[in-house]
């Protein structure tokens, strides 16, 4: 009897010691936070998949296994889960795999009380483990009654996961509510350790193994630019917004004033009709940073980018996000001279865009440089977008955050921080112009966001983006330019035609060549498609890509009437 109970402390301590990162999780995650209801039902989750090995596995077995696999790493997920305040990402696996030995021994060294316990807690584990008695955990009815009661569960949950789905996107078919439906499922076990490990390793393996074969294709592909010579500092930036809607800008006409930043900065142009390929970041992305459009997605994966035809004219080219990179996007920064993404997610708060900024400080070189400045912007959940000295529109949803919230009837909430999200973005985007300005050099920044966003705007009742159908609110997107004194003073015709250009209605796919025009990169620019230039064409037509992955030819107008060709 005593062995008895010597046996069910030690399973009782090895389970404790396993679910540390999950006990952290409970009291640090911030999709957690606020909800009681979230951490029973993350923790009974967490429960039922920890023992699922052990319907199979007898108790010294699991736990051995379960310590190689799931106990070995659970620092990883405490150090996210304290930096970031979430479980661990892909975004901070990258930066643990990009950290050399050299940094990696540094901060080991400087913690190495921690570093230690750690060690005396894996030689704990280990010694428990291997004196449990080594039979099932569990006895043989209940092993049965849960390995059939388990899959009865989870399809009834599956069924409420889908009717959920479809009840908040209406407009879906029935074949894509349930492709949401799983894609929902799996979302969940990327935030649960130790699978969310195994599984954005494997998305890292994988996009890499896809980044590997890509830069092979590409790597005697060239645009045939002609290296300029440059003396002194010059910079470009191209800061890509993230569901930014054209109307919702004081500057644009908005009622509210959202813009007080940059409209008292002199040399801002602001582009009264401009309008995204696409509703979906992943798939308007492309579109600025190549020479890909909606019409011609698959070039983007065919020939180099906008930072890399800027390293043909000679320019040192910097790429920094605080988006997860994409498989192009993370291409392109491996090939860039200076590179960072931000590990912390979009549902975690103190992630603002002024960051990028000191991080572009630090790359900053006395030569021609070209950056791309990937933000949050507007990106839902708004209210963490912002600092809350932001927060100048009241009521918003805030921080206490369910998806059954998101209801026309709710709508004056999350427009109220939406635009706060906007007005902190015009707050970014001054920042970002002064520290320019103060380079006393010839300097250009350009803004576009991705795309927009909806707010049950009309009859068809469409909310946030990627919907199926044409909207103006999730096409018609801003777009400004600022340009210093130096630059004016360099290229006044270019200046002189930005101005022009400002009411000529154009579609995204202008950022490519705008951009190496301004920069008086000309070989490869098309005069038809640049801001900068006379010859610029107005379009009457659009070539946009639907949240549905189809694309479909528009003209402004019917976007503008917010119906389809």
């Amino acid at each position: 009897m005593k062995e008895h109970v010597k046996n069910i402390i030690r399973i009782a301590l090895l389970f404790a010691l396993l679910l540390l990162p999950i006990f952290y999780a409970l009291f640090t995650a911030i999709d957690l936070e606020y909800s009681l209801m979230k951490k029973i039902a993350y923790l009974a989750v967490v429960v039922v998949l920890l023992l699922l090995p052990a319907l199979f596995l007898k108790a010294r077995t699991y736990f051995i296994v379960e310590g190689i696999f799931n106990f070995l790493f659970f620092p990883i997920d405490i150090a996210s889960l304290y930096l970031n305040r979430q479980s661990t990402s892909s975004a901070f696996l990258l930066n643990i795999f990009h950290t050399d030995l050299h940094e990696a021994i540094e901060l080991l060294a400087a913690i190495w009380p921690i570093c230690l316990g750690v060690i005396v807690l894996w030689i704990i584990y280990f010694i428990l483990a291997c004196r449990v008695e080594n039979k099932y955990l569990l006895p043989p009815l209940m092993r049965k009654i849960v390995v059939i009661g388990l899959p009865i569960a989870f399809i009834a949950g599956f069924i409420a996961m889908v009717i959920l789905t479809k009840r908040f996107h209406s407009e879906r078919t029935f074949k894509d509510t349930l492709s949401d439906a799983v894609g929902l499922v799996w979302i969940k076990l990327y935030k649960i350790y130790p699978y969310n490990l195994y599984l954005e390793s494997a998305d890292i393996i994988q996009t890499q193994k896809s980044q590997r074969q890509l830069q092979q294709q590409l790597a005697s592909f060239n645009f045939g630019i002609h290296p300029q010579t440059i003396d002194g500092q010059t910079l470009y930036v191209l800061v890509i917004g993230e569901s930014s809607r054209y109307d919702h800008w004081h500057i644009n006409g908005y009622e509210r004033n959202t813009s007080p930043c940059i409209e008292q900065i002199a040399h801002i142009i602001k582009y009264d009709s401009v309008f995204s390929q696409a509703n979906l970041t992943g798939y308007s992305v492309p579109i600025l940073l190549t020479r890909a459009t909606a019409n011609d997605p698959a070039l983007a994966f065919k020939e180099k980018s906008l930072p890399e035809a800027f390293q043909e004219a000679g320019y040192r080219t910097g790429f920094i996000t605080k988006q997860l990179p994409s498989s192009l996007t993370q291409r392109i920064m491996d090939v860039s001279d200076n590179a960072y993404s931000y590990s912390k997610g979009l549902d975690v708060d103190g992630n603002y865009d002024e960051q990028i900024i000191d991080k572009m400080r630090l790359f900053m070189r006395n030569e021609p440089q070209f950056f791309v400045l990937h933000s949050l912007g507007c990106h839902f959940r708004y209210e963490l977008r912002y600092p809350p000295s932001f927060s100048q529109f009241e009521p918003t949803i805030g921080t206490s955050f369910s998806y059954s919230m998101i209801s026309e009837s709710n709508k004056p909430l999350f427009i109220n921080a939406y635009d706060n999200a906007i007005l902190y973005t015009d707050y970014f985007l001054g920042q970002l112009i002064q520290y320019m300005d103060s380079l006393d050099c010839p300097a250009v920044m350009m803004y576009i966001s991705d795309h927009g966003e909806s707010f049950w705007d009309d009859e068809r009742k469409l909310s946030l983006h990627g919907s199926y159908q044409i909207s103006e609110y999730e096409y018609h997107v801003p777009l400004f330019v600022w340009y210093s004194d130096e630059y004016a003073a360099r290229y006044p015709q270019k200046v002189a035609a930005m101005t022009t250009n400002k009411t000529t209605p154009v579609s995204s796919d202008v950022v490519f060549y705008s951009m190496l025009d301004i920069a008086g990169i000309e070989d490869i620019v098309d005069s038809t498609r640049s801001i900068c230039s006379p010859s610029l064409v107005a379009v009457d037509t659009i070539c946009v890509h639907l949240g549905s992955g189809e694309s479909s030819i528009v003209s402004v107008h019917d976007i503008k009437q917010h119906h389809a060709d």
